[in-house]
């Protein structure tokens, strides 16, 4: 998204910065050239990875070419989708594939790529990290898909200090567990078993900030599924709900890309994996941009709290600067055996 941005200008710039909470003196390549290079100074633990294809028939400018290589990392290869469009659909699939530890596949699905196709503006994320605090005991237990019918998964246990927050009038619970690395796991947990779509509905009064400066260290029991997350989002109307329906509309302005007026997005896909163990979380997400020519505190005392994570939950990993980078949602955990 934020590579987009750059390209864009207009009224299609000031929707996209503002979808992704940046305004015109915070849209910095510098700061983003900075941010990606502080995030990946342990590329054992975080690997990042964007690409720019074009058809060999586009012409793009020089200046967002050298931009994205410059502060984005981002190189420019040239595909021939006017030609061979299923060919290039592979080729692509592949590209994210090996940049996610093969986690991540089929971004890209049958069609979504063809001879109207100008533009992929793609980007790949993989991490993997251990737990400072690893659970050390596993059994056999019930979650809850709803009040009234539970399945047996493979159920974590441990017992230790960590931060944690409660929200009564919104109903749920927060726990971080911590990663290696200053990268951290954050739960939210909704009180009622059948109590997601509700905490789902009222995400826009949730502020990660907020969560993060009121939690207090606790010594928590917590209870947390192995379990193994894939979705795929077709982020399209997504974020046009968001605030930015121009860049996929006759509207669009891209001038920062290309001269042609016409230039717009059809397509955002979206696909994230995240598997959580005993031992630690791999996770890895991948987004494919298509894009086409138009023809209150808690008191800190030692007491223990429970934490049982047996019901639908959301599931965040946090940068050590505090920014989400992987979002999902639990609602039936597919079990590591």
């Amino acid at each position: 998204m934020f590579m987009a941005s750059v390209g864009a200008a207009s009224e299609t710039f000031d929707e996209m910065i503002n979808t992704i909470h940046l305004n015109k003196s915070t849209h910095s390549l510098e700061a983003y050239k900075n941010l990606l290079e502080n995030l990946t100074i342990n590329d054992d633990v975080l690997k990042i990875a964007t690409g720019m294809f074009i058809d060999t028939t586009f012409n793009i400018k020089p200046s967002f070419v050298e931009n994205s290589l410059k502060y984005l990392k981002s190189p420019m290869e040239k595909l021939n989708f006017k030609v061979d469009p299923e060919t290039q659909r592979q080729f692509l699939n592949d590209w994210v594939s090996s940049k996610t530890n093969n986690k991540i596949k089929d971004l890209f699905a049958e069609g979504s790529i063809n001879e109207g196709t100008d533009l992929i503006l793609a980007n790949a994320v993989h991490f993997k990290s251990a737990w400072i605090n690893k659970f050390t005991n596993t059994e056999e237990d019930a979650f809850y898909l709803n009040p009234n019918y539970k399945t047996i998964v493979k159920m974590m246990f441990l017992k230790h200090d960590f931060k944690y927050y409660h929200n009564k009038s919104l109903k749920f619970a927060a726990l971080e567990l911590p990663y290696k690395h200053s990268f951290k796991m954050v739960i939210l947990l909704p009180d009622e078993k059948d109590g997601l779509k509700n905490l789902e509905n009222n995400l826009s009064k949730i502020k990660l900030m907020d969560i993060l400066n009121k939690m207090t260290t606790y010594y928590v029991s917590v209870k947390l599924p192995r379990f193994k997350l894939e979705q795929t989002f077709d982020l399209k109307n997504t974020l046009s709900n968001l605030g930015c329906p121009k860049m996929f509309s006759r509207d669009a302005n891209f001038s920062n890309i290309v001269d042609d007026t016409e230039l717009y997005v059809s397509k955002v896909v979206h696909k994230a994996y995240v598997e959580v163990d005993e031992e630690g979380t791999e996770a890895a997400a991948a987004t494919g941009m298509i894009m086409s020519l138009m023809s209150g505190r808690i008191p800190n005392v030692k007491r223990i709290i429970s934490f049982e994570a047996d019901h639908p939950f959301i599931v965040t990993i946090i940068t050590p600067t505090n920014q989400i980078l992987f979002l999902g949602r639990l609602s039936k955990p597919k079990s590591i055996l």
